[in-house]
């Protein structure tokens, strides 16, 4: 719906970590199939991050000369992998897996990111430990950051088409 609102010939949408590449989408749908993806939850973050590494030089050209309309950001290798607990179990600290995210990520600043704390469909990697990082993200965040309540489909894109409009930082059809 945000596709068919926003000016298609000023915005670049990507999902991460599929992105742009045969390569990444191809690593995309085994991470995400249970029988081919990783048992460890480390192998599971390295990949989303190489993916991530992949097509950062797309993203950044996109955010560089377009909006850029990201699903997935790098909060959610954040959230899933340290605050989900597999990779602390690995035993690679906090602040390492943290420096590799910012090694990839740093160029690129979003003008908002919104978060869904109420998944629209089953995730069984969901935890509570996940939904507590995105909550700590949040908050470290301040005004970048914004929760998006648990609404209906309409109403939520009615929520996020109102938020981009009043930071003037979309051009709607």
């Amino acid at each position: 719906m945000l596709e068919g609102a926003l000016d298609s010939s000023r915005a670049v949408f990507a999902h991460m970590p599929s992105g742009f590449s045969p390569f990444t989408k191809r690593v995309y749908e085994a991470l995400e199939a249970s029988e081919e993806g990783p048992s460890s939850g480390l192998a599971r973050q390295l990949a989303h991050l190489a993916c991530h590494a992949e097509n950062i030089a797309n993203l950044i050209q996109a955010a560089q000369s377009e909006s850029l309309v990201l699903d997935r950001w790098w909060w959610s290798t954040l959230a899933y992998g340290w605050y989900g607990g597999s990779v602390e179990q690995s035993g690679l600290s906090e602040i390492s897996f943290r420096e590799l995210i910012r090694t990839i990520w740093d160029p690129i600043k979003p003008s908002i990111v919104f978060v869904f704390l109420k998944p629209h469909q089953l995730d069984m990697n969901n935890s509570y430990g996940v939904e507590l990082g995105y909550q700590e993200l949040i908050s470290s965040y301040g005004d970048t950051a914004l929760r998006v309540p648990a609404l209906g489909v309409g109403e939520t894109h009615d929520f996020i088409v109102k938020e981009l409009l009043r930071r003037d930082i979309a051009m709607m059809v």
